[in-house]
């Protein structure tokens, strides 16, 4: 397999990178040359899987070794691989840190293609915005049986953003669902934002290493508000109908985290557990000649000057598919 190189996308005061090689993954977005995404500490030690096959993690323990952080696709399953799926699994999904095919590319925008062995294909549009970025969503089902499918944005903020304590957003309505760290339902349910006591408003140095669902959003947008950024997370696509939020600001203390990472996912998903395709909630059965599609932005506004609120951030257009 011929390595392919990173790609830098520019855009007025917006940079990524992308690396097609590790699951298309948007490893690097800088707004004003502030970074926005979670950058692990063994990120610079991560080499990419030498093939497809090598590259679907058997662990979850495998894909957080090879995890720089940044914005991925957990694509076709999200979460613990089901051991009776039909077609073998891998933590998150065999395209999560897979090689992508660069089809096509601008100063602002790359699309990637993947594809398995059995007929499942997917196509990736990252575009810079003026604030941030977007990505636009195509999967097909080529092959002759229906495949079960858990999908979710692996979307994980740090750097600049956490600098400072945020307040989270979701739409009225929305409900908590109770998830162990593995992601695994705990029978509990509530309306957002919970008990008081648990603080899932807000993120800040007290907030202890956790992750939830949220589920049926509507509008599927979620704000983040501080004295320092404002941050919206928006899609469209019915087959993202809830969202993950998974928080560790430096309190995992185990190997390889050793308090020293610092993540904030806000992640649209398709299921509202992170079981992926062994808990029969949420999943998506895409027939032989199924189509989906969806897409999800990011944009980033930081206060004009320290101790300065971020203006209201504007709604994202609606970002186009592949």
């Amino acid at each position: 397999m011929t390595a392919q190189p990173a790609v830098t996308l520019e855009r007025g005061r917006v940079t990524a990178r992308v690396l097609p090689d590790e699951g298309g993954v948007l490893v690097d977005l800088l707004v004003d040359g502030r970074p926005v995404l979670a950058t692990t500490p063994w990120a610079s030690s991560v080499q990419p899987a030498a093939s497809a096959a090598a590259a679907i993690a058997p662990s979850e323990a495998d894909w957080v070794g090879r995890w720089r952080g940044g914005w991925q696709l957990c694509y076709p399953t999200a979460g613990q691989p089901n051991p009776r799926a039909a077609v073998p699994e891998g933590f998150h999904g065999a395209a999560s840190q897979a090689p992508w095919l660069q089809v096509s590319r601008a100063p602002d925008a790359i699309a990637l293609g993947w594809a398995d062995r059995h007929g499942l294909s997917a196509e990736r549009l990252w575009r810079l915005s003026d604030s941030g970025a977007a990505v636009g969503m195509r999967v097909r089902n080529d092959g002759p049986t229906t495949r079960s499918l858990a999908i979710a944005e692996h979307l994980i903020l740090g750097g600049s953003l956490l600098a400072a304590p945020l307040s989270v957003a979701p739409p009225p309505g929305t409900v908590l669902r109770e998830l162990d760290y593995a992601g695994l339902p705990t029978g509990r349910r509530d309306r957002w934002p919970g008990d008081p006591g648990d603080r899932w408003a807000v993120v800040d140095a007290a907030t202890p290493a956790r992750v939830v669902a949220l589920e049926h959003l509507a509008p599927q947008r979620i704000e983040l508000r501080g004295a320092h950024a404002a941050v919206v997370v928006e899609w469209q696509g019915a087959a993202l109908p809830h969202a993950l939020l998974w928080e560790e600001l430096a309190v995992s203390t185990d190997p390889p985290w050793n308090g020293q990472v610092r993540a904030l996912g806000i992640e649209p998903t398709s299921t509202p557990h992170g079981a992926g395709t062994a808990l029969d909630e949420g999943i998506v059965r895409l027939p032989p000649g199924g189509e989906l599609s969806w897409s999800v932005a990011l944009d980033v506004t930081w206060a004009s000057a320290p101790g300065t609120p971020a203006p209201d951030p504007a709604p994202h257009p609606e970002s186009e598919a592949p």
